[in-house]
């Protein structure tokens, strides 16, 4: 039965809160909060994304720590990250969901449909303000944020996910590494150009780079569902903008992309490098755990480069020799001279990370788990691992990623998702404070498993020059009905475009004879009506 979403029916807050007395097993560093632990527990179901890399979920360090130091009885609910949209809509348009969605990214247009809509989500405002006093912290620091997440009724039904206040190497996500040492075992130079790089392909195929004696060397792979590891999203910007939202902006105009001539001439290229066995033909079917298995391979080195969000995406960074040698490539020139990258330069949100539905009973404690989860410590705890394993506090006289801003915290050693074998790695984060750049970092050993991220957000940097020359998109705000249109034009373009692309590339079609009947999929599907909605919505909200 659902309850009212008015403050009336919230249990009062005073009989909430906790004694002060610390959870007994949780760390002194993690007691951030005066409300937890609860005097007396509550319950409450949360559902969480289960990915690959993140073996169990309920015997996860941080969900145990969660339990601890709330007092919270959490009924967790999983659903498999690859398709845990699907299977929240299933649970709605079931009437049986939880009080609480954490980790599972919805759009704007999502937020409009179950929050203004269908008033499923019940609105976070006056709980934040009241409530979140970090995450308050961060929509007062970052103002523009507040005006992203807030719907078309006035309402904020989602709380987004922030990677360190937006700074870093997420900025620009669609990088190529590729083994440098191969191409100095070669007597190659870094590619600069699409013929290049394809001439780069053949020498690691047939020139035995590893120097083994077998041709066991796989030039070219990469995953599916997971973090811009898909191996044409870098290459297909070496002939025009390309971004997986299929549309960009420029002077005030929103363009397409995928009827575009540039993505035929893309296509071709990339099919032709699959014809010729440059590319694995399973880096359109594995998963990023495959992937890095591949990069991880025990014997010899077999992967010559892939796409990822970072490269501690394709194999075991703390493996040294084999870390420092993969280099970060620039964005390749296209046959048409044209060379750029997705680059965002001014940080804004949009969608919803962590949600409370109108089943909860205690939505004033509910927020305060996001709350929780903005807290640079307990994100320490979730994104790196433990204080005195795998982070402490910063030493003395030490000095950030920038070099300028003194250090607050140190790495002890990294592990990215693959590598973790201690089950801290965390499904989900919050808005999160600017954590990154407290990183204690020594510039002259960037190479340095230790300066992880602090070598991410350099090689980020490189990109910068490469930017490409289109417009921030603010976070549209869709009526309802056009909420709900948007919503079923994105889902069919987007999921016959992933299959197309796919088959395109992998010789299922040819790009010299079912480019027509492409074009007309696209057309039948509505994709001209999706860029129209888009403008049209555009339109009125600058107008206002």
């Amino acid at each position: 039965m659902k309850c009212n979403k008015k403050a009336a029916i919230l249990l009062p807050f005073a009989l909430m809160l906790g004694s002060f007395a610390a959870a007994a097993d949780v760390p002194e560093e993690l007691q951030v909060s005066d409300t937890f632990p609860l005097e007396e527990p509550v319950s409450m179901t949360i559902l969480m994304p289960q990915q690959s890399d993140v073996v169990d979920l309920e015997e996860n360090v941080v969900f145990r720590l969660l339990k601890e130091y709330t007092n919270i009885d959490i009924n967790l609910v999983t659903v498999p990250s690859q398709d845990g949209k699907e299977k929240l809509n299933l649970l709605i348009n079931s009437n049986d969901y939880p009080d609480v969605i954490m980790g599972i990214s919805l759009s704007s247009q999502d937020l409009e449909k179950y929050g203004v809509e269908e008033e499923i989500l019940i609105p976070l405002n006056d709980l934040i303000d009241e409530y979140a006093p970090r995450i308050s912290e961060q929509l007062e620091e970052h103002p523009n944020w507040r005006v992203d997440m807030t719907s078309s009724d006035g309402n904020i039904y989602g709380i987004p996910a922030v990677d360190s206040a937006g700074v870093g190497h997420v900025n620009s996500a669609m990088k190529y590494w590729i083994n440098s040492q191969w191409l100095d075992n070669l007597g190659l130079e870094m590619p600069e150009t699409t013929e290049d790089f394809k001439n780069v392909l053949l020498a690691f195929k047939n020139n035995d780079p590893n120097g083994n004696g077998i041709a066991d060397e796989i030039p070219l792979s990469g995953c599916i569902n997971s973090w811009n590891a898909d191996p044409y999203l870098f290459l297909f910007n070496a002939f025009g903008y390309f971004d997986t939202n299929y549309y960009y902006l420029k002077d005030g105009k929103f363009q397409s992309i995928l009827d575009q001539d540039y993505i035929r001439e893309g296509l071709a290229y990339m099919s032709d490098l699959y014809s010729e066995g440059l590319i694995d033909p399973a880096a359109f079917t594995q998963d990023n755990a495959q992937l890095t298995a591949l990069g991880n391979n025990a014997d010899i080195e077999i992967l010559g480069c892939s796409p990822a969000g970072h490269v501690g995406m394709l194999l075991d960074i703390n493996n040294i020799p084999r870390y420092q040698q993969y280099a970060m490539m620039l964005p390749l020139e296209g046959p048409d001279g044209y060379r750029a990258i997705p680059y965002t330069k001014s940080v804004s949100v949009s969608g919803g990370y962590f949600m409370i539905t109108d089943t909860c009973k205690n939505p004033e404690i509910a927020i305060q788990i996001a709350d929780l989860f903005s807290d640079p410590i307990w994100t320490l705890q979730g994104q790196v691992g433990t204080r005195g394993v795998e982070w402490d506090y910063a030493d003395e006289g030490t000095f950030g990623m920038d070099g300028v801003t003194p250090a607050a915290y140190k790495f002890l050693q990294y592990q990215t998702p693959a590598q973790v074998v201690d089950a801290w790695w965390w499904t989900y984060r919050g808005i999160e404070p600017d954590w990154k750049n407290l990183i204690q970092t020594d510039p002259d050993a960037i190479m340095d498993p230790a300066n992880f991220e602090s070598r991410l957000a350099f090689e980020t940097s490189k990109l910068l020059p490469f930017a490409a020359d289109v417009d921030p998109i603010p976070t549209l705000r869709f009526t309802t009905d056009d909420s709900t249109s948007f919503n079923q034009l994105k889902t069919a373009v987007n999921d016959y475009a992933k299959i197309a692309i796919t088959e395109f590339i992998t010789g299922a079609r040819s790009v010299e004879n079912d480019w027509d009947a492409y074009l007309a999929d696209l057309e039948s599907l509505g994709y001209g009506k999706m860029i129209e909605l888009v403008q049209a919505t555009y339109d009125a909200q600058t107008a206002e």
